[in-house]
């Protein structure tokens, strides 16, 4: 597969896998960093609507930005702010907590310019008929990063309580530090990537399309269940399992189950079957979460992640292709910029987390021990009518192939 491969194509690898490697001291330890300063869910919960509330603010920002800088700059710098969030974290200790609604919306401004050109750079070097395999590779390269940051970190970290040649405290501040450093090199890496400043006309999709209504439908619903997913299986680790320990190794084994799934269908898949593909990590999902309703405690949230562990590559790697297809559909169709398109969706994608954060915020207060049990099964009950949008933007990718790219599309 790898040989299929532009050279372009390869150092986005590279990059990516870099910024896997680093995702986890940037994203789940800090938010594991302020449990331990807090031990409470409800500061995880503020740090997470910080930050995907801030993320499309990122998108609109970056979008403003693009006339005067490449996408890999401002790739380069969403990379460079992402790392910079946990040493701030590490270095105001308990106080972080109180803080924990505009660190995280700095993390979402990072987001934002991260996520935003780096949608923008796949989407444009990945056109044609090997795009999944080019999104099944970064997803099978993400697992394994998967595999091992958590796990070493996570243990790196618990070690702290038990060794005595560094603290705790000293091993969140080097995984920070570590994370700043990978994250560096992941956005220099594109830095040689050709992509030319551009301007928008408008920050907006005006006039959509049935189909891209359908997909700004599919992105709310699938980001309803990513906020809830943000929280939640992580509380639920720190709650029945353990600490940083505990979540480097669930999440180190669920990433090796993903990632010899998703290499052994990776050849296999065509458009036809994204529907398949999405239902059945929407039915072990669900399979879990009620599983965990039934049995709430080590062993329901064993099975919890066992379930979603052997599927959980299927639904990125779907969703985002499909996306990926319905916005060259809708560029040869109507025009537009490729960014224009990734913006909108990212909004909708965001206003789903934002959402069932707010919904998530509300219900842990008034009855906490009733959302962490039936929390995720409720969430992944939205997915039934997300199905159903997925099937209908497949059909219309299925009535034809996406054209080959135009020269005016190649530019974008």
């Amino acid at each position: 597969m790898l040989k299929s491969l532009t050279p372009d194509q390869r150092r986005l690898l590279v990059s990516f896998f870099l910024y896997a490697l680093a995702s986890p001291m940037v994203l789940v330890y800090s938010n594991t960093f302020l449990w331990r300063q807090s031990h409470d869910a409800l500061v995880l919960v503020l740090f997470n609507i910080g930050m995907y509330a801030s993320l499309t603010v990122g998108f609109f920002l970056n979008a403003m930005l693009l006339k005067r800088f490449r996408a890999v700059q401002l790739f380069f710098f969403g990379c460079l702010l992402q790392g910079a969030v946990p040493i701030v974290l590490v270095w105001m200790q308990a106080q972080a907590s109180s803080y924990a609604l505009a660190l995280g919306a700095v993390m979402g401004l990072a987001q934002g310019f991260f996520w935003a050109n780096r949608n923008t750079i796949t989407s444009k070097f990945t056109q044609g008929s090997y795009r999944y395999r080019f999104v099944s590779l970064e997803t099978a390269t993400t697992i394994v990063a998967g595999i091992l940051s958590p796990f070493i970190i996570g243990w790196f970290i618990a070690m702290g309580e038990t060794l005595p040649t560094y603290t705790v405290d000293q091993a969140y501040g080097l995984s920070a530090l570590i994370g700043f450093l990978l994250l560096a090199i992941s956005g220099t890496l594109c830095l040689r990537l050709r992509v030319e400043p551009f301007a928008l006309k408008t920050l907006f999709v005006h006039g959509a399309s049935r189909a891209w209504n359908r997909q700004r439908w599919t992105e709310a619903l699938n980001g309803f269940t990513s906020g809830v997913e943000s929280v939640l299986p992580l509380l639920i680790i720190l709650l029945y399992v353990g600490q940083e320990e505990a979540v480097g190794t669930i999440k180190a084994a669920t990433a090796a189950l993903s990632a010899l799934v998703i290499l052994f269908i990776g050849k296999r898949v065509k458009h036809k079957h994204h529907l398949v593909i999405v239902g059945v990590w929407g039915a072990f999902t669900l399979a879990g979460a009620g599983a965990f309703a039934l049995y709430p405690g080590a062993g329901g949230a064993i099975a919890l992640f066992l379930l979603g562990g052997l599927v959980g590559a299927f639904r990125w790697s779907s969703f985002t292709t499909v996306m990926y297809e319905v916005v060259d559909r809708e560029m040869h169709a109507h025009g537009g910029h490729r960014v224009l398109y990734i913006l909108d969706r990212e909004a909708f994608l965001n206003i789903g987390r934002v959402v069932s954060l707010g919904a998530f915020l509300v219900f842990y207060v008034l009855a906490p021990e009733a959302v962490i049990r039936y929390g995720l099964l409720i969430a992944m009950m939205t997915q039934l009518p997300a199905l159903l949008c997925v099937a209908s933007l497949t059909r219309g990718i299925g009535r034809g192939q996406t054209p080959e790219p135009t020269e005016a599309m190649a530019k974008g």
